[in-house]
């Protein structure tokens, strides 16, 4: 960022109020062209909530808002992108039928001649001068469903381009991503740093915040309580602002060897999905599967879960084979499922936290068609206060929660159901440092009382601190079995890729 690059954006004094909420509370916040600035806090600090008031999502509730040194207020997100301001969500907003151009100039189409008719070449053109502009290779007519999980957050990114976004907000952008999908990211986010473009970075990732932002506003309880030079703080500094405390361990320590054989799979098979796969997982293990996007990971625990079929292989619970084909045949062995997209399939998102929280344990209750109200307040109030779930009152929709503390219920979802076989799906994704290292601590607390583990997780860091074991899967197949002992991070990934560093 250039000493005197101009002001984009400056906030003062800015809030928000929901009934019974106060989101943000007078907060202060100045952004500069070619700067990326980093907006950081535990869940529910804020942080998603001032970027929807910046994209024009919500109107402030008071304060003063200002765009290029002119005063603004946007009623409608339309008002703020055709003001210069573009947002790339966590969840994905583009058409998956449709191609990349197509969803690059959806509502804009260019016409010919005035007519009613689209311009296709020149829609084509001007996506490929786009793709070249970012350094993407990649042909404007494939399909969006076609595309790879990162290709598609590129998609999003040219998108915010071609509407002329001057200032761009990154909500989570690489939560999805691998660390060498994350690395093409930060390349074009520091091409357009060049060119002058403002970049609102979110993100839990505080190595990611080192990598890439200049400066971070800090927030916590909707307030900021720090604003500092991103270069000039360390890591735990910014941990201990953001969670008003110090973090002890990052990666709490576990104080029990593996036990008994829990649950082995052999020879499963997926034909073109997931090939020949051989694991065992023990009484308080815990076994991490890692890989590139497309190497089968998510598939395999979703396969195990008996949400889709296996075409070959054996399922063995306590050394017992057993028929899984369907996700109730899972539950009844004792085995839950934490999945990675926790809207569309962990939550009822305009349910309650509470009946959220007890949706798949109160069948285990006594018989009758009256629910134990006062059973599920309990589990309610125990696992609120486990995870550190943090909601108005028992009864407030999920919508309307944070990320990860949606995360946090459905964890406590499956917890409640008192599994034997946890299987966990990106279990912290979305998820902020003082919650994550919570839920690490209370996955060491299951484990060291006899619950084996199994986490799939594209973050290798998570994956060498937490695992006893890991599978590093590639293009479908078990490429090597390790213990954090004999690997780092450049290992794993050369194995994940298909490289072979032993040879």
């Amino acid at each position: 960022m250039a000493a005197q690059s101009p002001v984009v954006l400056e906030l003062k004094n800015v809030c928000k109020q929901f009934p019974g909420v106060t989101a943000l509370h007078n907060v202060n916040l100045t952004l500069c062209a070619g700067e990326v600035h980093a907006l950081l806090g535990e869940n529910g600090a804020g942080k998603s909530t001032l970027a929807k008031v910046i994209a024009g999502v919500y109107p402030p509730t008071s304060g003063e808002f200002c765009l290029f040194g002119e005063p603004q207020r946007f009623n409608s997100p339309h008002e703020a992108q055709k003001a210069g301001i573009g947002i790339l969500y966590q969840e994905f907003n583009l058409l998956p039928d449709l191609s990349v151009a197509e969803n690059v100039f959806l509502g804009s189409e260019p016409q010919q001649y005035g007519l009613p008719v689209i311009d296709w070449k020149q829609m084509h053109q001007q996506t490929a001068i786009l793709l070249a502009r970012i350094g993407m290779s990649l042909s404007p007519d494939v399909r969006v469903s076609g595309l790879s999980v990162a290709q598609q957050q590129m998609v999003q990114v040219i998108k915010a381009l071609h509407q002329n976004a001057r200032l761009l907000i990154m909500d989570e952008p690489t939560t999805r991503l691998t660390e060498f999908e994350t690395r093409d990211l930060f390349q074009i986010v520091r091409a357009l740093k060049r060119e002058g473009v403002a970049i609102i970075f979110i993100s839990h990732r505080l190595e990611e915040i080192k990598q890439i932002c200049d400066r971070a506003t800090i927030l916590r309880d909707g307030q900021v309580v720090a604003c500092i030079d991103v270069a000039q703080t360390t890591l735990e500094t910014m941990a201990t602002l953001m969670l008003g405390r110090q973090l002890s361990e990052r990666f709490p320590r576990r104080h029990v060897p593996p036990g008994d054989e829990l649950l082995r799979v052999q020879n499963l098979t997926r034909y073109g999905v997931f090939e020949d796969i051989d694991f065992t997982l023990h009484n308080g293990e815990i076994l991490g599967i890692t890989g590139l996007v497309g190497s089968g990971r998510t598939a395999l625990l979703r396969a195990i879960f008996g949400i889709t079929p296996v075409d070959e292989g054996q399922f063995y619970i306590q050394r017992r084979q057993v028929q899984i084909g369907t996700p109730q045949e899972a539950i009844a062995h004792g085995i839950g499922l934490l999945t990675e997209n926790r809207q569309q399939e962990g939550l009822v998102l305009d349910m309650g936290v509470g009946e959220n929280i007890t949706l798949a344990s109160l069948e285990g209750e006594p018989p009758g068609p009256l629910i134990d109200h006062a059973h599920e307040a309990e589990l309610t109030a125990y696992y609120s206060r486990q995870l550190r779930i943090s909601t108005p009152h028992p009864d407030f929709k999920t919508r309307y929660l944070s990320g990860g503390t949606q995360q946090k219920i459905v964890l406590s979802k499956w917890l409640a159901t008192g599994p034997r076989i946890l299987l966990c799906d990106e279990p912290t994704q979305g998820v902020d440092i003082g919650a994550r290292t919570e839920i690490y601590r209370l996955m060491n607390e299951l484990v060291e009382s006899g619950i084996g583990i199994v986490i799939v997780s594209a973050d290798i860091t998570e994956i060498l601190g937490m695992c006893d074991r890991f599978l590093v899967l590639h293009q479908g197949r078990v490429a090597r079995i390790l213990t954090p002992a004999e690997a780092d991070e450049a290992l794993v990934l050369a194995y994940a890729m298909g490289e072979h560093p032993d040879d």
